[in-house]
């Protein structure tokens, strides 16, 4: 435990992935293990941060929700815990989770939210 638990003490994200900046040769090497929940794509803060995205079927397609500070990029990957391979396609940070007086101090609060959308595609290991 360390000030960035104390700052953002929510326990909501109970599922657990593993973010991979590259693909690599094994699933041991270079996973970062961070908490998410999945995001409804109905939701008012879904279509506030990607309403501009239209999306051709939606098969495939998923977005996370996570608090877990990693330097999240475009065309990483994720292993979720219900076994599914994702590769990232948009990320955005979501201040409106923020609390406002900390935003005059820090240029990224810590208690903002990264919202992840992802298009799953074939895990390379074959590891469900």
């Amino acid at each position: 435990m360390d000030y960035l638990d104390l700052a953002n003490p929510k326990s909501r994200f109970t599922a657990s992935a593993l973010y991979y900046p590259q693909e690599t040769d094994s699933p041991d090497i270079g996973g970062k293990r961070f908490t998410y929940e999945y995001v409804d794509p109905l939701s008012h803060t879904y279509r506030k941060l990607f309403g501009n995205i239209q999306s051709t079927d939606g098969e495939g397609e998923a977005a996370i929700r996570t608090d877990t500070r990693l330097e999240y990029a475009r065309g990483a990957f994720v292993k979720t815990q219900d076994g599914k391979f994702f590769q990232i396609i948009q990320m955005q940070i979501d201040y409106a989770t923020a609390n406002k007086q900390a935003m005059r101090i820090l240029p990224i609060p810590v208690s903002v939210q990264y919202v992840i959308r992802m298009v799953e595609v074939p895990d390379p290991w074959g590891i469900v």
